[in-house]
């Protein structure tokens, strides 16, 4: 086919699913014909040329194909890994909102919500942030970085129900119930601050859980439902630790009912 005199051919494609493409011409305007041509030929051949490039740039958004969630990323239907597609920058900003590393990959702070408590000694924390998750499970295990529901078991530091419950099995069995059902009430749906550290002995997250300005691992113990525990490292609140053990003995409240 020739061209018209004064047109240049272009590929431009045509409606979606046609497959192919069709012929378009481009009026040649020169530098001096520029100056004499009417405002409406000159707004066609900028038309034209937009449609040209137009197929240069349709690989670039169909390489992602898919809806991306909230979190500017989305889960691979064929591996199941979960795959970002926003900036670095932007998230890594965003991240350090939920999770702060203190020293990278052995202490830092979690903020999140407490959804589950399946025994007395742990709660489950949702980090509502995918990439704070991920950036800790990195630590911890890989195995869990893809878990779509982002959440982390967290032990309390410096207490134990569980440990600490020693007065026959029945009793026993009682008792952790019974904190259990206590933590529940009080932590179920609450937005929690963990300071934590990792244990590298099973990649375990102890932690100091505060729920406002008040220590939950205090609490446990000032209440008699755990006894401060000595051996998990150095404490630098250890003093109110100690009193409110004291107080929870004086009292007679929780373990110290049946404490002889």
């Amino acid at each position: 086919m020739q061209n018209p005199p004064g047109h240049a051919v272009c590929l431009r494609p045509s409606p979606p699913m046609s497959g192919h493409c069709e012929m378009a011409t481009i009026p040649i305007l020169s530098a001096r014909s520029c100056h004499h041509a009417p405002a409406r030929t000159l707004a066609v051949a900028a038309l034209a040329l937009s449609l040209c490039a137009a197929p240069a740039l349709a690989p670039r958004a169909a390489a992602h194909p898919g809806d991306l969630d909230r979190y500017g990323g989305h889960f691979s239907d064929k591996s199941g890994e979960y795959h970002y597609h926003r900036p670095r920058a932007t998230m890594n900003k965003r991240k350090k909102e939920f999770l702060t590393w203190v020293e990278r990959g052995r202490t830092g702070e979690i903020r999140g919500k407490v959804v589950k408590i399946e025994r007395p000694d742990a709660v489950w924390v949702h980090i509502p942030y995918r990439p704070a998750y991920q950036d800790l499970h990195r630590v911890l295990t890989s195995a869990n970085r893809n878990a779509k529901d982002q959440l982390v078991k967290v032990w309390f530091l410096h207490a134990s129900p569980e440990a600490s419950a020693n007065l026959g099995k029945k009793y026993n069995q009682w008792f952790r119930k019974k904190v259990s059902y206590e933590l529940g009430q009080k932590l179920i749906g609450k937005d929690v601050v963990v300071q934590f550290r990792i244990v590298q002995k099973g990649q375990r997250v102890y932690a100091m859980i505060f729920m406002g300005k008040e220590n939950i691992n205090l609490w446990l113990v000032l209440n008699g439902w755990s006894y401060y525990l000595l051996n998990q490292g150095e404490n630098p609140i250890e003093e109110k630790f100690v009193r409110a053990e004291d107080l929870a003995r004086k009292r007679k409240v929780g373990l110290w009912r049946r404490a002889r």
